[in-house]
């Protein structure tokens, strides 16, 4: 867990929650929302830190064993590995657990992540949890949430809500820049999570750098018989969702750009292919729209849970039409 990482990002949320601890205003409740990778959970124990003393270098003892959830004041709830909700069990054994009496002095935080995929029931006896804690220790909750409106009204009222917005493109560049990734491999993860540290992980893997090179092989494709060839030779590759997923994130970054050359603007994207962008937008002028809708429409047909391998063929179909 990066938390230094996500401060850098996420400045301005650190600084207003450690002035609200310094300020003594701290709520009872805080919702941290927003896409993934944006660093609300490592806020959470960044947060959870701060009460406990730490001076924002997390080096403690007593941070270090927050970070590795090994302290008895901070609890985690997050999704089991084998569920895709938080469930009402784990609510109720949160209440038991918070029940008994603490050995430590000190608020008592508990962190809920992914509150917004908790049923109605288990999110209706959170809310009484938030409204009577059953001791009279401080309590803090911290939610977690990626859908804000899956949260019901009645814990958002009880909740100080905070944003977490994207990291910037052109900073997440840099910060990926500055870790020695190259600027094509910046730009390609960047379309994939907006996690520094999980397109860190992505660009090093086998399978990123395997897409990365049929995408280049796919976009220099230019007649028929290339084009059956590539569907023979990779078929078997692009029946994994993933993959085929990747490649078409890659192929409308591309296509994006060659309009942007079409219409002289200069903020590209794929920056280092930019001479290849712009031989293709001068030889496929009138049809980059056309293709842009084709690979919208494939994105569409994943999100229906058509198969993979039915997609990819209507790609090679109709891509060069």
């Amino acid at each position: 867990m990066n938390v230094n990482n996500v401060i850098k990002n996420q400045e301005k949320i650190y600084n207003m929650l450690k002035n609200t601890i310094k300020e003594d205003r701290l709520s009872h409740a805080y919702l941290f929302y927003g896409e993934d990778g944006t660093g609300k959970k490592e806020m959470a124990y960044a947060l959870s830190c701060l009460l406990y003393g730490d001076d924002g270098s997390f080096s403690s003892d007593v941070s270090k064993n927050i970070l590795n959830n090994r302290f008895m004041n901070v609890t985690y709830i997050g999704i089991q590995d084998d569920k895709t909700k938080i469930s009402k069990e784990q609510i109720e054994d949160l209440q038991k657990e918070f029940s008994k009496t603490s050995l430590v002095e000190g608020i008592r935080i508990y962190i809920v992540d992914g509150i917004d995929t908790a049923s109605l029931a288990a999110q209706n006896s959170l809310l009484k949890f938030i409204e009577d804690p059953q001791n009279k220790t401080t309590t803090l909750g911290i939610f977690i949430a990626k859908e804000k409106s899956m949260v019901v009204s009645t814990i958002l009222s009880r909740c100080i809500l905070i944003p977490f917005l994207p990291i910037p493109e052109d900073k997440a560049k840099e910060l990926l820049k500055e870790d020695g990734i190259s600027d094509l491999d910046s730009a390609l993860a960047i379309s994939i999570t907006n996690n520094m540290d999980l397109a860190k992980e992505i660009v090093s893997s086998s399978e990123y750098i395997k897409i990365k090179e049929l995408f280049n092989e796919f976009i220099n494709i230019e007649n028929d018989k290339e084009m059956v060839l590539f569907y023979i030779n990779n078929l078997s590759i692009f029946q994994d969702n993933k993959n085929l997923l990747m490649l078409l994130k890659f192929l409308l970054l591309f296509l994006e750009d060659a309009m942007k050359v079409n219409a002289n603007q200069s903020n590209l994207i794929l920056t280092p292919l930019y001479d290849r962008i712009k031989s293709y937008s001068v030889k496929y002028s009138y049809r980059i729209k056309d293709k842009i809708e084709l690979v919208l429409s494939l994105f569409d047909m994943l999100n229906y849970n058509v198969l993979a391998k039915n997609v990819f063929h209507e790609l090679i179909e109709k891509y060069l039409k």
